[in-house]
């Protein structure tokens, strides 16, 4: 009996003794990994995929603004910092980033797609949101939309309504402003100023389309048609040049 229960007891010493043992081995494998993984010299990024159609944002851009995550390896680089620092450049709407074994990492980025001009110095995407870029000339054609801090959405859906109308007569606009007191201006690019008011804007845009016939017949240039009237409108002329 004392003879079974030393065999049990060995068998048991050499199970956890392999036990161990591998443990061990895997513990300095996962370090070994872990020193490789954060080792730039060991899997380092030697090439960067771009993907994606760009307009105004060059390839250095994308480089220059990569370049602090050149000293990371394939594992260790932070794809969400480098997406993050990428989607922060101005003209770029989102980017995805991605690690591709063996050493590349491949970026996808999306530009924003400017429908109009916001303010001074800002631009408004397909979506109706701000955001500040440079200015850009081939883009000065889009049209001029002013209105207060979070009225984009309204400015726009007015723009859209008021252009389709504005297309439908021959006419063109060229920008629109929403007042601080949510009052109504559209700038024809004929140089003509609209004064719509707050109320019925699409109405008295139609009451200017209407009357434009009978404005031309005066063969003189409106300078300014004010419309905040129930009925009728107001036209100051063009001065004559001599």
């Amino acid at each position: 009996m004392a003879v079974a229960w030393r065999q049990i007891r060995w068998e048991l010493w050499l199970g956890i003794a392999c036990l161990l043992l591998t443990l061990a081995g895997l513990t300095r494998a996962g370090m070994a990994l872990a020193s490789i993984a954060t080792d730039a010299d060991q899997v380092p990024i030697t090439e960067l995929a771009l993907m994606g159609e760009r307009r105004f944002t060059t390839d250095e851009d994308v480089a220059a603004a990569v370049a602090p995550f050149a000293n990371y390896s394939l594992f260790s680089a932070d794809v969400l910092a480098v997406s993050n620092t990428l989607s922060a450049l101005p003209w770029i709407d989102r980017a995805a980033v991605r690690r591709e074994w063996p050493n590349r990492m491949r970026v996808y980025v999306l530009e924003q797609h400017p429908v109009a001009r916001w303010g001074d110095f800002g631009w408004l995407n397909q979506r109706a949101e701000s955001f500040s870029a440079p200015w850009r000339s081939e883009l000065k054609m889009l049209p001029l939309l002013i209105g207060p801090i979070g009225s984009e959405t309204k400015v726009w859906q007015m723009w859209q309504q008021l252009s389709e109308l504005l297309v439908l007569s021959g006419h063109q606009g060229q920008a629109l402003r929403l007042s601080p007191r949510h009052a109504w201006t559209l700038h024809l690019v004929d140089g003509t100023e609209l004064a719509l008011g707050r109320d019925d804007t699409v109405a008295r845009l139609q009451r200017f389309i209407d009357a434009w016939p009978r404005i031309l017949q005066t063969k003189r240039s409106p300078q300014r048609v004010d419309l905040r009237y129930d009925t009728g409108l107001a036209v100051q002329w063009q001065e004559l040049t001599q």
